[in-house]
């Protein structure tokens, strides 16, 4: 199975190239915590629970598939020096989750020029909670690309997705030798602002 990811430039400032790289870990992934270290390491779960990511573990996650507004993300908690303010406010996510099949789904968003596309995530959780991972290939200039990653958590409702979080966390910067990337296991913390995030 194939992925493909372009993302904003706002999340960790710096270009994000796009990408197809084999899903590693889908074949053994079964929504446990275990499994979701194993998709991207131990030390970046713990990197996300100290941000205050909270993973929704889990073999029978809701089935999210729709397209819902973030309105006014805000930035919740950091890791990157230096960096924004917390309580920065970022313009309007439109995300869309589809093609929801086991623990398997696709995910693309819109903000403001920017569009993200990642075909083959993953997601686990039970009952209304849910949390989706991809991992994703970065590159800024001739720097060699870097594995970074992003994840989503929620509780879904009929009419939108409550409490919506998402993270994104810098893997691998490769020894960062030209200095242009963000220090291993740091990243961002962001959230609906108002807290329910629509369907539309």
């Amino acid at each position: 199975m194939k992925k493909i990811i372009k993302i904003q430039v706002i999340l960790f400032a710096f270009v994000l190239a796009s990408c197809s790289d084999d899903v590693d870990g889908v074949k053994e992934f079964d929504g446990s915590l275990t499994s979701v270290e194993d998709f991207l390491t131990p030390k970046a779960v713990e990197a996300m629970k100290q941000l205050g990511f909270v993973i929704n573990a889990g073999d029978t996650p809701p089935n999210i598939e729709g397209v819902y507004l973030v309105e006014n993300p805000t930035l919740e908690n950091t890791t990157v020096v230096p960096d924004y303010f917390i309580g920065k406010e970022f313009s309007d996510i439109k995300m869309t989750f589809k093609n929801q099949e086991g623990l398997q789904i696709d995910y693309e968003s819109v903000q403001s020029i920017q569009n993200s596309v990642g075909n083959g995530s993953l997601i686990s959780g039970e009952g209304d909670k849910f949390s989706i991972y991809l991992k994703i290939k970065s590159q800024i200039g001739d720097a060699e690309p870097a594995d970074t990653a992003l994840a989503i958590s929620g509780t879904y409702t009929n009419d939108g997705i409550r409490d919506l979080v998402y993270i994104t966390l810098m893997l691998d910067n490769k020894g960062n030798p030209g200095g242009v990337y963000i220090e291993n296991n740091t990243g961002r913390l962001l959230e609906d602002k108002d807290g329910f995030s629509p369907k539309q």
